[in-house]
């Protein structure tokens, strides 16, 4: 299996693993295959799951305490992450939660902001990257996950400007986070500041990278049919590098559904499939589920 893939499977089994998604996992599989109605997955079936992601995430959604909140965060930001890395299966972007173990530091020091000396990140939920197209990762790998990582951080520092990044903030409330995503991506896209503040550490910049953006996904927990275009957590939104998404779909002028992200910033990947996507991604799932079915669908 390649190095992509195995970090992608690593990713999946450590969000599917998490007591709040455990909890819930057995009604979202319900949920998804009487969607789809079939246990062979099409790639137009992927679409319909991406429409659904607000009634999926919905059927176990709880009160609005504070724990809940916090685990309904964390369980839409695992469900948005295994969303995404389903479609994306086999390809080279891998989309991940964010945690040290499991991201090239290179990458995390490109989205570092400093002011002075502190130094501080955005809220990455995820990050998406895609790793560029190297000999070293076409090859089969078997080892730890340490040297799963000295190889794919080695081929991102070698290839940084070859490599693209995505920041996808998940938040379940749209009404209350989507200031957020608009003031990091402001920060982000900006080209200098007149203090202190500077953003990338150790020699890398996003700026640097082949392609960089910052995307909103959120269920939304407010009923869906009070956002209009013209409305304030919208218009936040509106404009984001790499653009706005819900568990619904889409809906023009307020969001679109979260299956549109992969052509919209992960074209590079979308685009490889060697028998385009939408033969390949059927094929590739039925691999997946014959070898261990690490999505547990």
């Amino acid at each position: 299996m390649k190095p992509t893939e195995i970090l992608r499977n690593t990713v999946i089994s450590e969000i599917l693993s998490l007591s709040t998604v455990q909890n819930v996992w057995p009604t979202w599989n319900k949920q998804i295959h009487s969607i789809v109605g079939s246990s062979t997955l099409k790639s137009s079936d992927l679409n319909k799951i991406g429409d659904n992601l607000y009634k999926i995430f919905k059927s176990t959604s709880n009160g609005r305490g504070q724990s809940d909140v916090s685990s309904g965060g964390a369980a839409w930001e695992a469900l948005v992450c295994w969303y995404l890395n389903l479609c994306l299966i086999g390809s080279r972007t891998v989309v991940i939660k964010s945690k040290k173990a499991n991201i090239p530091k290179c990458i995390s020091d490109s989205i570092n902001v400093n002011y002075g000396n502190f130094t501080s990140n955005t809220e990455s939920d995820l990050l998406a990257i895609t790793f560029p197209d190297t000999h070293e990762l076409s090859l089969p790998f078997s080892g730890s996950h340490k040297d799963l990582m000295r190889i794919l951080t080695d081929a991102v520092e070698q290839r940084f400007i070859e490599t693209e990044l995505g920041i996808i903030q998940c938040k379940t409330n749209w009404n209350d986070n989507a200031q957020i995503p608009m003031l990091w991506d402001l920060i982000y896209a900006s080209t200098g500041f007149s203090s202190a503040a500077k953003v990338g550490t150790n020699g890398f910049s996003h700026t640097k990278l082949k392609k960089f953006t910052y995307s909103f996904v959120t269920v939304p927990t407010v009923e869906p049919s009070k956002f209009k275009a013209t409305s304030t957590p919208v218009m936040r939104v509106k404009n984001l590098s790499g653009g706005n998404y819900w568990g619904l779909p889409t809906k023009s002028g307020v969001a679109s559904n979260l299956f549109g992200i992969i052509q919209s910033n992960f074209q590079t990947s979308h685009n490889s499939y060697t028998n385009g996507w939408h033969k390949d991604i059927v094929t590739e799932i039925q691999n997946m589920k014959s070898n261990g079915n690490v999505f547990k669908l």
